[in-house]
């Protein structure tokens, strides 16, 4: 299914009200709006600067002489415009900030709303508008498919990590995430979402870990943590696992004390619902099993074009839960110097019934 952009265009069109364009420059905004399935690389960003979206006429973007090629093979917007300081290379101007004012003026673009602080002149009065971030944190068809099939190879990659694990005493988290990278990597995946995350015994009650030497060991726990983008889209998957595949009775408790939590938070997840109930629901549940205190971060996060988008789901935020919505839900009990546990799934959220997307086995121990 091909990317509907001009449906995108025309959204934000008809919510424009006094303004005369959209000026997008947040990495994420302007690929949705010119160029969704090249993925973000390394570190995240997007072969356009600004794209500008006019009450009347066609999307302008604007990009360096370094992405112009790949931008004009790449982008779905015709009106390509581009900056260089080299004198040899033919171009709109000497920055993207040069090109974008001169774009708006000979345009007679006076009044914008923009997605992030931009120092445009007092010529043009811009007022900054959270509507496409919004925008996007309702997945339409075009884009549920390619979020998929991102999650179909992270599942995958989940099985295999987990036989890994399972019977990899004495692997290091190094070599772990080596081997569960080859695996996508040979599957066709375009880059992973974000550094792969393995992270055993102590090691685990690290909520963000940076992979080490360090072996694995006989009924430690093992956090494994990773996505990959297809079409320009990401998947975002966690599982823990038990080297030797059987823990001890109190971390095997635990465990079924976050995957209870899971799921009280993703039967929360429906429509009209507010992102800080969905937090609520898994955290309360934690707290009465005396482990309040070791779950140390938001219940789960929007993703699609980026690995963090609208909406978060924490304790404070107070976002309507609408239709359409993908997001994770990834409670997790970390206890210092000992190890921790987490369990994280991609849900659409779909009227009073939240999908699951994510298939890899959950239900272990």
């Amino acid at each position: 299914m091909e990317i509907n952009y001009k449906r995108r265009w025309d959204q934000i069109r008809s919510n424009l009200s006094d303004r005369d364009a959209f000026v997008a420059s947040l990495p994420g905004n302007t690929r949705y709006l010119g160029n969704s399935e090249a993925p973000p690389g390394c570190p995240p960003g997007s072969t356009m600067n600004y794209v500008i979206i006019p009450k009347k006429g066609e999307p302008i973007a604007i990009t360096s002489s370094l992405e112009e090629h790949r931008c004009r093979n790449e982008s779905a917007i015709d009106e390509i415009k581009s900056w260089t300081h080299y004198p040899d290379i033919k171009s709109d101007g000497k920055t993207s900030i040069e090109v974008l004012k001169n774009t708006l003026k000979e345009n007679n673009i006076e009044k914008i709303y923009v997605d992030n602080k931009i120092k445009v002149g007092r010529s043009v009065k811009s007022t900054a508008s959270p509507f496409v971030t919004e925008m996007r944190g309702v997945k339409t068809n075009d884009e549920l498919e390619r979020i998929k099939k991102a999650i179909k190879q992270s599942d995958a990659g989940q099985d295999f990590a987990k036989n890994l694990v399972e019977s990899g005493n004495n692997l290091t988290e190094k070599e772990v995430r080596v081997e569960i990278d080859y695996f996508m990597g040979r599957r066709g995946i375009q880059e992973n979402s974000f550094t792969t995350i393995i992270a055993s015994g102590p090691n685990a009650a690290h909520s963000h870990h940076s992979n080490t030497n360090r072996q694995l060991k006989i009924g430690e726990p093992v956090i494994c943590d990773f996505g990959v983008f297809w079409e320009g889209y990401c998947s975002d998957i966690t599982r823990t696992y038990f080297v030797g595949g059987e823990p001890s009775k109190k971390w095997a408790e635990r465990y079924n004390i976050v995957l209870e939590a899971n799921r009280l938070s993703t039967e929360q997840l429906t429509v009209e619902n507010t992102s800080h109930k969905v937090d609520n629901a898994g955290r309360k549940f934690i707290q009465k099993k005396g482990y309040g205190r070791n779950f140390v971060h938001g219940t789960g996060h929007g993703f699609g074009l980026e690995i963090h988008e609208f909406p978060s789901l924490t304790y404070k935020s107070k976002t309507i839960i609408k239709d359409s919505m993908a997001v994770t839900i990834e409670p997790g009990i970390y206890i210092p110097d000992k190890g921790g546990i987490r369990i994280e799934d991609d849900v659409l959220v779909s009227g009073k019934d939240p999908t699951i997307l994510t298939k890899a086995e959950k239900e272990l121990y």
